[in-house]
């Protein structure tokens, strides 16, 4: 960021939806041009920091780590995938997988496996730097507050156990002991499950003051799962009915109604859930402008399906390794992905509601 620029921060929908549209660059395309091009655009993006909540209080993801994975894969769809007319050397013998010839064809795809991996760890961390655990939680439907509430607490276990493990560490240097070796640092395992322990309990504790476990309508919480139980039927015998030779409108109608119920059943939940935002979150201008990067991606995905034979995505090493396409159309596109860098980086935007 700028010397002197104030971080922005930016509404938790403009970083799903950030993160869901590097995920679908990613499972559409094997071009390994393309993904060198969104891992840069993401490796920027993460390195330019201090545009989300968390940008000051964690440390930063080494982009080296993300790129460990890309002679990884190919190593390993190299020694496992014998495929390709471009020999590296043979390995011979009869070792399961291993056994076969290994290509160059084998290496090239594992790597831009490799690649596509490293851009998704990237992608998640920068996702998990730039909203707190409170703001993605909101995402959620009120239907699904139980699962809300597991998964700050599967969220938090870890960063709460690595703060246990440094308090613990601290206390044994305040008392002397210098902890040298695996043996020394096994001692620690008991300190720490008592603690985690205690920290579990005192959990329990707290959700259960706060009502957490209380039923205000037991009768309304049975027939809501017995009406989810009847969807479920209804998407079995719309299954069941394509194999006892009923026409194909019982199959159709049996899912609508399952759809239908299913949606009455979601509906009906999320009413039942009350809730209250202390520190809402408004969607403003600026939002959306940091959004509008995957209108060019979604452009990209129209242009791709209308115009199949130009394949502007599609890329294989088999059975022959190739020069992969590069259409520098699709690389402007792909740089929508720098979107919620630009509107931070230009003070103007900072002025918006």
């Amino acid at each position: 960021m700028p010397e002197g620029h104030t971080p922005t921060h930016f509404h938790a929908w403009v970083w799903l939806t950030w993160t869901i549209t590097i995920l679908l660059c990613v499972s559409l395309t094997r071009n390994p041009l393309y993904l060198v091009v969104v891992w840069l655009c993401v490796a920027i993006v993460h390195a330019a920091g201090g545009m989300g909540e968390l940008a000051r209080g964690s440390a930063p993801f080494p982009l080296w780590l993300s790129l460990t994975v890309v002679p990884l894969g190919a190593l390993f769809n190299a020694l496992t995938v014998h495929v390709g007319e471009n020999v590296l050397f043979v390995i011979p013998g009869e070792i399961p997988l291993l056994s076969g010839r290994v290509t160059w064809e084998a290496a090239l795809y594992g790597a831009t496996n490799g690649l596509a991996l490293g851009v998704i760890l990237l992608a998640f961390w920068v996702f998990n730097r730039n909203v707190s655990i409170p703001s993605f939680l909101r995402l959620l439907p009120r239907a699904f507050h139980s699962l809300a509430v597991v998964g700050s607490i599967a969220m938090t276990f870890i960063p709460s156990l690595q703060r246990q493990y440094q308090q613990i560490q601290e206390a044994q240097a305040i008392r002397g002991k210098q902890l040298k070796g695996i043996r020394e640092q096994l001692g620690l395992l008991l300190p720490l499950l008592v603690s985690s322990l205690e920290h579990a309990f005192q959990l329990a504790e707290v959700m259960t003051a706060r009502g957490f476990l209380a039923s205000k309508s037991p009768l309304g919480q049975k027939g809501l799962r017995v009406a989810f139980l009847g969807g479920f039927g209804f998407v079995l015998g719309g299954w069941l009915s394509r194999f006892w030779g009923l026409p194909g409108w019982v199959a159709g109608l049996l899912f609508w109604c399952a759809l239908a119920l299913f949606g009455a059943l979601f509906f009906l939940a999320v009413r039942q859930v009350r809730y209250t935002t202390y520190r809402p979150s408004r969607f403003r201008a600026r939002d959306g402008l940091a959004m509008s990067g995957s209108f060019f991606v979604a452009l990209l995905l129209a242009l791709n399906h209308l115009f199949p034979e130009r394949q502007f995505l599609s890329y294989t090493p088999y059975p022959a390794m190739t020069l992969p396409p590069f259409e520098p159309l699709v690389a402007f596109l792909l740089l929508g992905i720098l979107s919620p860098l630009l509107v931070a980086v230009f003070p103007r935007h900072d002025s918006l509601p």
